[in-house]
Parts: structure tokens; sequence; C-alpha cells
């Protein structure tokens, strides 16, 4: 579960109101880690910045001290202008003979904690302050961030400059939004959380919840006294010349996945049959009747010419379940009379962009987009009245009011044919009866997990998408009853 930074002052709030030690509790959670992990002979840098994290890091720092450990405090901007609670741990830190300098730790650290700014910065890191975090990171020593490594923007995810390049992330209270998605996930390390206790029903509330906890409810009805007709026809359309596995992929998956029936239609030459899952059914993409399926799947390799956008026109039109990737979502970016027909389908439509195919259909930058990824999202679901699944580190999912964030997976799944795989996933689940929200969180999930299990397994840097088919069927199995 993830939280918005007003979430979290929310709850921090409510706690003070009730006269938690909410610093003494951050602290001490800090301090336990470095003790758990670090001998006393280990030397110690602490960076203080001007607010409340910084007051974590000094009760830290104190609470270290008072263990026998050696600190180096780096307090950039003095004490001057501390809040109330971190002014009275910086006396705290005075009264045990701690001292504070200006200067950066230096290379003679074991490890550094970061208590520079957490969940408060919302603005570019001023020269200053990205020269001493530049200067930290070149140390090449492990560091503790407390909630946020310095430099992430905790709602977002963005980079406000060149961030703290952490082991560890310890969040207190809950964990801010802006750790599971987009660039910040290559500067968090491990993320571990200390809810400070504090209950879960007052940190649950409101929260964002991850793809695992939407999926722990699902289950998909496979009744013994059932058929091939029971478990949906998927109609698949793609596959221009030269792109032809696109299509097949999306259609491999829909099959292992638990579709009845598969038909691909492909722009290009048809093969007789594919033979590595020769049960798909392969026909020219002008001879489907797309109103027989219960669901249509257009996009994997489809191309952007006339015949294309007029197979796209079609789609939207019908009363099917849709959903819609690739060249689907660029020629919807690229004509508003598409965009017209798709926003009053009554029937569910799901769109799976990766970052430049949401900036097409948003008129935006990439750019844009990971910077603000989860209003991103929930701006296509706004603008098409789709479903959204937005792809990369963190892949953000939007439907209606619901969003939640997917955790699965990694940099193994950078490859050609992941997306066409997972858009064939979603229709196999929403073919067998989950709704859109369900398959696409579930589905999401489990693209990831299969591709984790092949890296921690195996020992694989990269898991192509056929194999990653191959071990979905592992992962789904107990959500069959």
């Amino acid at each position: 579960m993830f939280h918005t930074v007003s979430q979290l002052r929310q709850i921090e709030q409510q706690a003070r109101k009730l006269g938690l030690p909410l610093m003494q509790r951050a602290g001490r959670a800090a301090a336990d880690f470095i003790s758990r992990r670090f001998g006393k002979a280990a030397p110690i840098g602490v960076l203080v910045g001007p607010g409340n994290n910084g007051g974590d890091a000094l009760v830290a720092a104190t609470l270290l001290r008072q263990l026998g450990y050696t600190l180096s405090v780096c307090m950039p901007a003095g004490p001057g202008n501390l809040p109330a609670d971190a002014a009275t741990a910086y006396l705290d830190w005075q009264r045990c003979g701690g001292t504070e300098s200006t200067q950066a730790p230096t290379g003679t650290c074991t490890v550094i904690i970061d208590g520079l700014f957490g969940l408060g910065l919302n603005r570019p890191l001023e020269p200053n302050w990205q020269a001493l975090i530049t200067q930290v990171n070149q140390l090449g020593k492990p560091i503790l961030a407390l909630d946020v490594p310095s430099g992430v923007h905790a709602d977002s995810g963005a980079l406000l400059g060149a961030p703290i390049q952490a082991r560890w992330t310890l969040s207190f209270i809950g964990q801010a939004r802006g750790l599971a998605t987009g660039a910040a996930c290559d500067y968090t390390g491990l993320c571990l959380l200390d809810k400070l206790g504090l209950s879960a029903p007052t940190l649950d509330q409101a929260a964002l919840p991850d793809t695992a906890t939407v999926a722990q409810t699902i289950r998909i009805p496979r009744a013994a006294d059932s058929h091939k007709g029971s478990y949906g026809t998927i109609c698949i359309i793609g596959g221009a010349e030269g792109m032809t596995g696109a299509a097949l992929l999306a259609g491999r998956a829909a099959l292992q996945a638990g579709a009845g029936k598969v038909f691909t239609g492909l722009l290009g030459p048809v093969p007789s049959a594919d033979l590595a899952r020769p049960e798909l059914m392969l026909r020219p993409a002008d001879t489907l009747l797309m109103d027989a399926a219960d669901l249509i799947l257009l996009g994997p390799g489809l191309g952007q010419g006339a015949p294309a956008a007029d197979l796209l026109h079609h789609a939207l039109s019908s009363q099917q379940p849709l959903v819609l990737d690739a060249d689907a979502l660029n020629l919807l970016a690229s004509d508003p009379r598409l965009t017209q027909a798709a926003r009053p389908r009554q029937a569910p439509t799901v769109l799976t962009p990766h970052p430049a195919e949401a900036a097409r259909l948003l008129a935006c930058s990439t750019a844009e987009v990971q910077q603000h990824r989860y209003d991103a999202a929930a701006a296509l679901a706004r603008r098409y009245h789709a479903t959204i699944v937005l792809k990369g580190a963190g892949t953000v999912i939007v439907d209606g009011a619901l969003m939640a964030v997917n955790q699965s997976g990694s940099a193994a799944l950078a490859n050609a044919g992941q997306g066409d795989l997972l858009s064939g996933l979603i229709a196999a689940l929403m073919a067998q009866g989950l709704t859109a929200w369900q398959a696409t969180c579930l589905a999401t999930r489990l693209h990831g997990c299969a591709s984790d299990t092949l890296v921690n397994r195996d020992g694989r840097g990269i898991t192509l998408a056929n194999d990653v088919i191959a071990e979905l069927d592992r992962h789904l199995a107990p959500y069959f009853r």
C-alpha cells in the first residue's frame, strides 16, 4: 500500500494530536537499522536537512552516539530554522556531546544516513544541495535514505535533480507512492517500512494498493462441467507484414492463460499454422468476424496503414469488450475521429500504452508522462473512458476512481514482445469473466511474477516473451477454482 504526501501528513497530524512521539520512533527505527547491520567500529555519516527529516536523522545520530558509534554529522543549513520537533532533536544531539559541520562526510565513513529532505521536497534541487548530493554519491558508500531518497519527488517518483543513490529506503508510517514508479525505482534500493506503531486501519485508509493486494481476492471459475466455449472466444488482429510475431505472441499468451478459443487475424502473410502453438487459429484479418467474438484485441504488429485504421474504427463501433495496444494506440492518437468513437463505448475498453504511446495519446512529451505517471494514467482514463495500463517501472493501472501500482517484474522484461504478451493475457482474463480492473491488475502482476521466477530460479538477466508465456500457467493456477 502506498500513500500521497498529503495522506501521510494527515496521519502524522492525527498521531501528534494523540501525543505520539513520531520523530523519536523514526530516529530509533533508523538507529536500529544501522546497529543491526554495522558494528560500533563503523564510522557513520549523517546528512541533516532543514526539516523534520533532518530531525529524524538527528535522533538516530544521538542514539547511535549513545551506543558508542563515531559519527560525522553534516548540517549544511545549520540549526537556526529547524521546526520545533527537529530543534528539540538538535538540542538532544548537543547535550550528548555531538558536534556537526557543513562539510560532506568523507570516504572514511562506512555508511551514510540521508536525512536531507524526505517527503518535503517539491521543487528542483538548488545548486548547493545538488553539489552535496553528488559529492556524497561519489563516495560510493551504502546510503540509508529516510522516507525518500533526497532529490526524488515523493508523490510522483519524478527526479528533482540527481538524487541520493540509496541502497535502502526506510519509510515511516507508510510508503510514499513516488517510491513505486518511474525513475525513482533506480534510486530507492531496497524499500523498507516501519509503521511507528500506528494501526493498520489508520494507515490503509484511502491508500494506493499494489496489484498484489487487488489480486488477493480474485478467483477465476473453472467448472468441471465446462468446455472451450465456456472460457471465451478472442479475436486478435494485428501482424502486418514483418510483424507477424507480435500477434502470435499475444495469441500464445491468451491460450496459455486459459482462453477457450483464439482466432488471430493477420494483415500480412498468413502461415498455415503457428508451429510453436498450433492451437492458434490463423486467418487473414479481413475475413475475421469480430462481432462473433467475446472480446477483441487489436494492435500487436498492426501497422498504421489505411486497412489498420478501418479495422480499428470497426472495433470501436462494436459492442464487444476491447483491448487496444501498440499501433492501435498510435492510430487512436493520430485521428480525433477515432477518439470520438472510443469515448461513448458501453463495453469495457482497455488501453495499454508505454510512456511514448501515452504521450501521443495525451499530446504531450514522454518526459512529461514520466514526470507525472499517476496523473498521466488518470488523464488517459478520463479522456478515453477506458481502463488504462501505463506500462513501465511501476506500471500504473487506472479504472475510473480505482488506481493501483504494480511492483512485480524488472528490467529483465525490457525486450520486444512483452507488451504483446501482456495484452493477450489481459484479453484472456477478461474473456473468462474478470472485469477490466481485475484482469489488468492480475495480468500485470503475473506477467512480472513469471519473469521474476525465471530470474530467481535460473539466474537469467533477460527473460524473453516466449519463456515468460511458458511460465504463466504456474502463476495462474492458484487463481483457478
